[in-house]
């Protein structure tokens, strides 16, 4: 048909390539704007990190908003205070020194009482320990109940070959005296000795001697205890304790 009639124009074609030509026109215009605006914007661009000894101060008049801290109930949180608080210059506090005996001055008294009650200490233990001693040496020698024996010529139907055996004995605090004459047992006698008194009375030992203490040529028997002694006197085959005593 355009072969045969030509060209056809129509008002809507020709306002449709009008149109078109804006559009294309308008969209050249605007890359080569964008392409300006891209380059002059420095958002684009790397900024360069600043060195790490760069600090931002705040301005007068600026108020730096504070963190916001959410706490549980029944929990404590202690908040530092910020670094722009006012600081004072007031003294720091003393330490206090922790009081206590070692730590006070103490009187000269004190250490004298102190001193006295150790010695009284250290005496009470060393007389126990000495009490303790004697009294296990005893046990060695003397035995429970405290007991002793001898064996002696004394006259009284004995010989050197036949001594006379003589047993003291301290039974519960009582000085009991067997005397076996020249060791027959059918002939012994018993003598009845005194009463010991005090404390553990029971446990002290009994020794005996015998010494010419009247100078008949007879041998006497002395009886110690406690410190103490009592003479029998050997008198017509057996021994009698002296009158004076």
């Amino acid at each position: 048909m355009r072969e045969q009639h030509g060209p056809i124009f129509s008002p809507v074609a020709s306002r449709a390539s009008a149109m078109r030509a804006r559009t294309t026109a308008e969209s050249i215009e605007n890359q080569d704007t964008m392409e300006v605006d891209i380059e002059d914007d420095d958002s684009y661009y790397v900024q360069p990190r600043p060195h790490t000894s760069v600090r931002t101060y705040v301005q007068p008049g600026q108020v730096r908003a504070r963190p916001k801290v959410q706490v549980h109930p029944g929990q404590h949180i202690s908040v530092p205070p910020t670094r722009n608080a006012p600081r004072t210059n007031a003294p720091a506090a003393p330490a206090t020194r922790r009081k206590g005996f070692f730590r006070r001055p103490k009187h000269p008294l004190l250490w004298l009482g102190v001193g006295m009650v150790l010695m009284l200490a250290l005496w009470t233990l060393f007389t126990m320990g000495l009490s303790w001693w004697s009294v296990t040496q005893d046990d060695i020698h003397y035995g429970r109940p405290r007991t002793a024996q001898y064996d002696v010529v004394i006259g009284h139907n004995d010989s050197t070959t036949h001594k006379t055996h003589i047993v003291v004995i301290n039974l519960n605090a009582h000085i009991i005296i067997i005397e076996l004459p020249g060791g027959d047992v059918s002939k012994s006698v018993i003598y009845n000795g005194p009463t010991l008194y005090g404390q553990d009375a029971d446990l002290a030992p009994i020794t005996l001697t015998f010494q010419d203490r009247t100078g008949n040529g007879k041998l006497d028997m002395v009886v110690h205890f406690q410190g103490s002694e009592i003479i029998y006197l050997n008198q017509n085959g057996k021994f009698v304790p002296q009158q004076s005593q």
